[in-house]
């Protein structure tokens, strides 16, 4: 018998309980006593866990310092941070209708059901077909005078959108834009960091991203007056430094606790040095793959000075895989040790939860044609960014494992 995939009973490139995958987030006892014990210490030993909140404010300083923007706000979520920053740049009072958000059609819900929980209506346009951000053509295409008042840009899986073409667009119609940046810790663009290149970023520090909290948001802007805005949304409606009985807004509470403030911190130091290692590993892997039949990785579009890779997203032609399906080869590659997922496998537009909402509220949901999005959802498989803190060695194992399924494949075509 020859050789055979690990799925069917063949010996693994990689045998994961002997050789694991880093793991996220980084924990380790000296991190855990020489930094983390210390600054939680500190927050307990304090009794100052929540309001005034100086470790948040320490924490959003720093934050926007490294954005490259004179403010920033810490939020108890990345969904509420969009929530908060649309809310802003709106000048949002709860009550009326918010207007018309225009957002790409590949990402994740939060996205879409931040601003509809601000009492906006959504448009989802395409995406460009190699970088998988909002296509500025399709943007342009999508606005409707008079309705359409906001666009929300994804920096899709940590590479930049493409921000100076479709803020062109935006000021051209008067749009206010705010960037989701949630998988983008540390991306440029231009130069610039994201974050940076709008109205307002939004970021989460859900436990999955490059700089976590378990839970956690924030927002940037250089503007002082959303800033304000951002500010009393999360904090029941008082503005910076007033007193604490003073409302001159409506607002709620999505104020974070001390000690996600006191984490952040700590991660903070270390999120350049991890962001380059992955960009390093990520450009070792693309060098690999360049020669994979029926294997596209991630490519870098111009003007994004540095991609983050929240996720290494490659692309699939099946008919060199032998016609098996994206989901197999899925199957195939983590039983060789690699683990990997398919990523979004339906445009959000058409996921249950915005599909029942088009049919139910057909006024709230615009969608323009979108074939890029749906061939990326089609044809996609994701690696997630602790696999890229690994060293060359396992990015080797990454490759010989598509090769290996790849060429095993291909020779076991399906019938048609």
């Amino acid at each position: 018998m020859g050789e055979q995939l690990a799925v069917d009973g063949g010996t693994p490139i990689r045998d994961i309980a002997q050789r694991s995958w880093p793991e996220w987030p980084i924990a380790d006892e000296t991190l855990w006593s020489e930094r983390v014990e210390p600054a939680l210490r500190e927050v307990f030993l304090s009794h100052v866990e929540g309001l005034p909140g100086p470790r948040a404010e320490s924490f959003a300083e720093r934050f926007a310092d490294y954005c490259g923007t004179k403010h920033a706000r810490l939020l108890v979520h990345g969904t509420d941070a969009i929530g908060a920053a649309l809310s802003a740049v709106l000048d949002l009072d709860a009550w009326g209708e918010g207007g018309e958000v225009i957002l790409p059609n590949y990402t994740f819900i939060a996205t879409a059901s931040a601003p509809l929980d601000r009492r906006c209506t959504l448009a989802f346009v395409d995406i460009d077909p190699e970088t998988f951000t909002m296509d500025p053509d399709a943007l342009a295409e999508a606005i409707v005078p008079g309705r359409t008042r906001a666009v929300l840009p994804v920096h899709l899986a940590g590479h930049p959108a493409d921000m100076d073409a479709i803020r062109a667009v935006a000021d051209k119609h008067g749009l206010a834009v705010v960037e989701d940046c949630a998988q983008a810790h540390g991306a440029r663009y231009k130069g610039k960091p994201v974050g940076s290149l709008s109205h307002a970023g939004t970021f989460s520090f859900q436990s999955t991203k490059n700089l976590t909290s378990g839970e956690g948001g924030a927002v940037t802007t250089d503007d002082a007056d959303i800033d304000a805005r951002v500010a009393g949304f999360m904090d029941v409606g008082r503005a910076p430094r007033a007193g604490r009985w003073e409302y001159p807004r409506l607002g709620w509470n999505y104020r974070p606790s001390e000690y996600l403030a006191a984490l952040l911190s700590v991660r903070l130091e270390t999120l350049d040095a991890e962001t380059d290692h992955r960009a390093k590993m990520a450009d070792y892997l693309t060098r690999q793959l360049r020669a994979v039949p029926g294997v596209t990785p991630p490519i870098e579009g111009e003007g994004c000075d540095r991609h983050a890779y929240h996720l290494y997203c490659i692309q699939l032609d099946t008919t060199q895989f032998g016609g098996h399906s994206r989901d197999a080869i899925v199957r195939a590659l983590t039983a060789e040790g690699i683990p990997c997922s398919p990523g979004y496998t339906l445009p959000l537009s058409e996921t249950p939860a915005l599909a029942h909402l088009r049919k139910t509220y057909p006024e709230v949901v615009r969608v323009l044609p979108c074939p890029n999005a749906e061939r990326v959802c089609a044809n996609s498989l994701w690696l997630t960014q602790p696999l890229l803190l690994a060293e060359t060695e396992d990015m080797d194992d990454i490759a010989e494992a598509l090769v290996k399924v790849q060429r095993l494949m291909s020779c076991a075509a399906v019938a048609s």
